[in-house]
């Protein structure tokens, strides 16, 4: 595979530093491990298809409509462009200059001047692993008379044209190209017989290409003689493009939408943003915690097949009180994914210790847990639709890893943040409407492979998380997109980058605890971890919109002493927390409430050894070397032992005594044969991809503008080309030098035909399992598959 890069290199050559550092910024992928030491290199990079075909994710719709104009007509200079878009009719200077300033910035299209004429032209990079057939057309007429497969249809053609036949093929291909122009493709469609012309409009109005059986054979031989068709490689048919063109009309144009659509914008104050996100988190963590307190309590039930059914999520919002179903499906969500919550035998839900820790932190920590649990889910947690059935999947039941869930997440905070600067007006979207149009212009290649359903739950998802503060991108974007999203992403390292830029979270939103005369709380904004914990363990919440309102009843203050706490350190951390004192009738019932709390207890009895010999059983509970039974008098024929009953039979056998088991009922037990369990099965986590760390787009712009070399590691790029080649040891250390210094060498390297060739190379980088180079045997660069090098030789030969 060959790329002739030479105009190329030098456009990026002459780029300033800051141009530079803005490609570079723009083009990631290209700061490969050792980096690019040459423009030729970067240029093969920056040029290569697998990195090209993948850039039309980052683009808007207009500069995507543009790049596909490339791709049909190739080199175009500006009045080509403007000619083709339309220009001053359907579309403005302005947004065509964007659109070309866009294409540039990555480094798709590049300003081009002919030897000998002052044209400039924008010349793309190679486009055919991105378009196969741009805006639905085919190929240009040079082309297709070339490729014709019937050379009787060629001289028929130049017979028509008066084109002398005798001229070379290269000579006679370009006259026919010159001499097609639309008027002279027109005049000889209206020329041919009706029922060529009938047949001609199929392919117009529809595909460009055809099979020849399709084709009537009198229809078809008048637009082979024509040029109209072309007959190619014995079964297929096809318009040139420019006859396309000229059958639609005068007034037809290419599909290029370059007007972008116009959104509200508004200049916020970066605190309010950081407010609203605030209030989105403290709020989203008050709910969660408030949830997973309801599952603890009231438990939730899973169906045999997984997942909790509607029914049961329906119940359970409605016993909430303050959620949606889809509010509660989100917070279930990330709870699983973030280990709070977790599957327990078949069909139950239980709350891990992971979530005791959790409940306990500071809102900051909480905030962050779940942040990152979201952005490294596999799948959108609120749009549980696989791509092959319309069904949607139940709630905490497992399915399988969606890449376009992750890929738009990304993809998506990145655009909001794209064009937006914090000292000028910001875009405002004003509903899920809104987003979905925003995202159709800025990256229609993800939205519409993604599709509306997950742009809708992704809107809701990042307002509800804090992503988007009244339709605008929130500080939190930015920190997210830096990290890989999806099963890539690494939970614990998002999570302290978070916590740090979430410590002024509650100061930002404080909150405000009344205690009123009828035994309410009253909570103006979302309130604390230690206060949240406080009053719902004493009291009932009745209300959560922007102030909760809680009761406190007898049961509800039991509840409380439940937990360990006593009637005078309610009534003090009440004290401490709200702004007045705690009326004396909410005392009252307090104390009250202690003093009666305990009057009749409940015990849980192990094991009961019983026995009509009373004095027996007073020599077992004085006997020493029976004392790790920790026996207590429950009545005179009866011991209680702290131990389990099968414990307990052990020791008293053990020195001497031969107890027997009953029942509860009092029946004796025999005992069956062992059983075997089985193992409990471990649970598999995925590895975390530990990303290889950036490297600053200005450092490398300077390396390369300064011809500079970087000291490479030499071991690494050794163990790196070790994975993907075959080559003795020896080789192996001239190709490890070969790529991380662009020593000459000479390799033997098998091509697709399976011959052995041999390469003078230099100026050598590896890329992946491809070894980029100049080929001194050549003068051009190439790639070679690093697996087919078979041998390596020092110096060019």
């Amino acid at each position: 595979m060959t790329d002739s890069m030479g105009t190329y290199e030098g456009w990026l050559a002459s780029l300033d530093e800051d141009a530079l550092t803005g490609l570079l910024r723009r083009r990631p992928d290209v700061a490969t491990d050792p980096p690019p030491r040459s423009f030729g290199l970067l240029a093969q990079l920056l040029g290569s298809t697998r990195r090209v075909s993948a850039l039309p994710r980052k683009l808007d719709r207009g500069a995507l409509g543009l790049l596909e104009l490339f791709a049909l007509m190739g080199d175009l200079s500006r009045a080509e462009i403007g000619h083709w878009t339309g220009e001053g009719v359907s579309s403005e200077t302005e947004h065509i200059d964007a659109a070309l300033a866009t294409l540039t910035s990555y480094g798709l299209i590049w300003p081009y001047t002919a030897p000998g004429s002052g044209t400039v032209e924008y010349r793309p990079v190679d486009l055919s692993g991105v378009f196969s057939r741009p805006f639905g057309l085919a190929l240009r007429q040079r082309k297709l008379f070339l490729h014709c497969a019937v050379e009787q249809d060629r001289l028929a053609l130049l017979s028509v044209l008066g084109i002398d036949p005798e001229l070379d093929r290269a000579a006679r291909a370009d006259a026919v190209a010159a001499a097609m122009t639309p008027d002279r493709i027109r005049a000889l469609f209206d020329d041919g017989p009706p029922e060529m012309r009938e047949m001609l409009s199929r392919f117009v109005d529809g595909q460009p290409v055809s099979l020849i059986f399709d084709v009537p054979p009198a229809a078809g031989a008048a637009a082979y003689e024509r040029g109209l068709l072309y007959r190619l490689d014995g079964h297929r048919v096809e318009m040139p493009f420019e006859v396309s063109i000229a059958l639609r009309g005068a007034g037809w144009q290419l599909p290029i939408e370059l007007c972008p659509p116009s959104f509200a914008t508004r200049t916020l104050s970066q605190d309010d943003v950081r407010r609203t996100r605030s209030i989105a988190l403290l709020q989203f963590c008050e709910h969660t915690q408030a949830l997973l307190a309801a599952v603890d309590t009231d438990g939730l039930t899973m169906m045999k097949t997984g997942g909790v059914s509607a029914k049961e999520l329906r119940s359970l919002t409605s016993r909430l009180g303050f959620a949606d179903e889809q509010a509660t499906a989100l917070m279930l969500m990330l709870a699983r994914a973030a280990g709070l919550i977790t599957e327990r035998g078949k069909t139950d839900v239980a709350l891990t210790s992971t979530y005791e820790i959790w409940s306990t932190s500071t809102r900051a920590e909480q905030a962050a847990v779940l942040l990152a649990a979201w952005w490294c889910s596999p799948s959108t947690p609120t749009h549980r639709v696989p791509q092959a059935s319309r069904k949607t999947v139940p709630v905490l039941k497992k399915m399988l890893d969606d890449p376009a869930a992750a890929d738009l997440r990304t993809t998506a905070l990145t655009a909001l943040l794209r064009y937006e600067d914090a000292d000028s007006p910001m875009t405002v979207l004003h509903d899920s409407e809104d987003f979905a149009r925003y995202l159709d212009w800025r990256i229609p290649v993800v939205s519409t492979s993604a599709g509306a359903g997950h742009v809708r739950a992704l809107w809701t998802e990042a307002t509800r998380l804090g992503l988007l503060a009244d339709g605008a991108p929130t500080d939190l974007c930015g920190t997210l997109t830096d990290f890989p999203v999806g099963r890539d992403g690494d939970p614990s390292r998002i999570g302290e980058v978070l916590t740090a830029q979430l410590q002024d979270m509650a100061d930002l939103v404080p909150f405000s605890v009344r205690l009123l005369p009828d035994s309410t709380a009253v909570v103006t904004g979302p309130p604390s971890t230690e206060v949240a914990s406080i009053l719902g363990a004493a009291a009932q919440p009745e209300s959560r919109e922007v102030a909760s309102v809680w009761r406190f009843t007898p049961a509800t203050i039991r509840s409380f002493f439940d937990t360990g706490g006593t009637g005078d350190e309610l009534i003090d951390a009440l004290t401490e927390m709200a702004d007045g004192d705690v009326p004396q009738a909410l005392a009252y019932t307090i104390r009250d409430c202690w003093r009666t709390y305990g009057a009749l207890a409940v015990r849980k009895i192990p094991c009961a050894v019983v026995s009509e010999d009373v004095v027996m059983l007073t020599n077992i509970e004085a006997d020493e070397a029976l004392a790790v039974l920790e026996f207590q008098r429950l009545a005179p024929t009866v011991l209680i032992s702290s131990a389990t009953p099968i414990d307990t039979i052990a020791v008293l056998r053990r020195h001497g005594y031969f107890p027997v088991r009953h029942s509860d009922t009092g029946q004796l037990e025999i005992a069956g044969p062992s059983r075997v369990r089985a193992a409990a099965a471990r649970r598999s986590h995925a590895s975390v991809h530990v990303p290889r760390g950036r490297r600053d787009p200005c450092e490398l712009a300077r390396l390369l503008r300064a011809g500079d070399v970087e000291t490479v590691d030499d071991a690494r790029v050794r163990s790196s080309l070790g994975h993907h080649s075959r080559l003795l040891p020896r080789d192996l250390d001239l190709l490890a030098d070969a790529a991380a210094r662009g020593t000459p060498v000479s390799i033997d390297y098998q091509n697709s035909r399976g011959a052995i060739v041999r390469y003078a190379i230099s100026d050598a980088l590896q890329d992946g399992n491809w070894l980029f180079a100049l080929s001194d045997s050549t003068g051009t660069r190439e790639s070679f598959a690093i697996m087919n090098i078979r041998a390596v030789s020092a110096g060019q030969r």
